[in-house]
């Protein structure tokens, strides 16, 4: 291999060149070699954030607010009836439920429970659930039964 600078023979790779000094560097093969895999690795993001989006259903960001929203009403009122017993909360059947919108990534659904009443229930991008009774929620100002604006 010879030195790019002065053309001086350079024995083994990494050294430098012993007639100029010339470390070997080249800007535009480092610039290359780093934009170029940057590039397709964005491309590819973009490009799966783009697909992904295109085939999303429901009209949550929250794909676990999705997999509730895709259900028939049986089901639903399953998903609403587990996730408030997981919850430590009781709620055998649901006569009403509304998707209120997205909050960042984490999805708010109002349910109405037909023996304990109306609950707010958000739902996080992890699955990880809070529930919270509608009347202490309406007292501090948020209503229960209106779609967040987007």
């Amino acid at each position: 291999m010879n030195c790019p600078k002065c053309r001086a023979p350079i024995n083994g790779f990494g050294k430098g060149c012993i007639a100029c000094g010339h470390s070997g560097s080249d800007l535009r093969r480092a610039l290359l070699w780093t934009l170029v895999p940057t590039g397709m690795i964005a491309a590819t993001l973009g490009l799966s954030i783009a697909i992904a989006e295109a085939h999303r259903t429901g009209s949550s960001r929250n794909r676990h607010s999705n997999a509730i929203e895709a259900r028939d009403a049986a089901g639903r009122t399953q998903a609403f009836a587990k996730l408030m017993h997981d919850a430590g909360e009781v709620c055998t059947s649901t006569n009403r439920s509304l998707f209120r919108g997205d909050i960042g990534a984490n999805a708010v659904w109002a349910i109405g429970c037909g023996d304990t009443g109306d609950w707010m229930i958000l739902i996080a991008n992890n699955g990880t659930t809070r529930v919270s009774q509608c009347g202490p929620m309406e007292k501090a100002g948020t209503p229960c039964w209106t779609p967040l604006d987007s």
